[in-house]
């Protein structure tokens, strides 16, 4: 999980500005009316946050009950917590579950791939007759792309789950 570290929570000493729908879930879902104290809580809320996600060119910040939403020193919404809901978190568990499995198998699948391709290097190095370099030579390139496409889908995995907040 990313900590804001202090320097990041400094860069908010400068200006702080709402947006007028960050203003209007302010007073929807904190109660908050005042501008001034808006800002204050976002300030305090930002330095208190659990973890930090860079979403394009916006930046979330969770708490325990709110998420607030930043583009660069602009308030853009605060709204509910993910974590904060119970089937949330039952989702979670779930998501975490089936992003592991999911590692899990791709895994093994990659070690019998990479095993695969290092005896065929090893019989391509082996061969002598040219029919027989042009076919090893073939199944090498179809076992490397396999291969190639398996770490794709693992890396992709552990990027959706993080889009959820499980580490995996």
């Amino acid at each position: 999980m990313n900590q804001p570290t202090a320097r990041q929570a400094k860069q908010f000493n400068g200006i702080i500005t709402l947006t007028s729908h960050a203003k209007e879930r302010l007073r929807q879902r904190i109660g908050i009316e005042d501008i001034d104290a808006g800002i204050a809580w976002v300030r305090t809320n930002i330095e208190r946050s659990k973890r930090k996600q860079n979403r394009g060119h916006q930046t979330h910040y969770f708490t325990d009950a709110y998420v607030i939403v930043m583009d660069g020193d602009k308030v853009v919404t605060v709204k509910p917590s993910f974590e904060a809901n119970e089937h949330s978190k039952r989702l979670e568990s779930l998501i975490e579950k089936e992003a592991r499995k999911f590692l899990r198998l791709k895994k093994a699948e990659l070690k019998k791939i990479s095993i695969a391709v290092l005896e065929t290097q090893i019989n391509f190095l082996k061969a002598k007759n040219p029919n027989t370099i042009r076919s090893i030579t073939e199944k090498l390139t179809k076992l490397t792309d396999e291969k190639a496409n398996l770490e794709t889908d693992i890396v992709a995995m552990k990027r959706a789950a993080e889009g959820f907040g499980v580490e995996v």
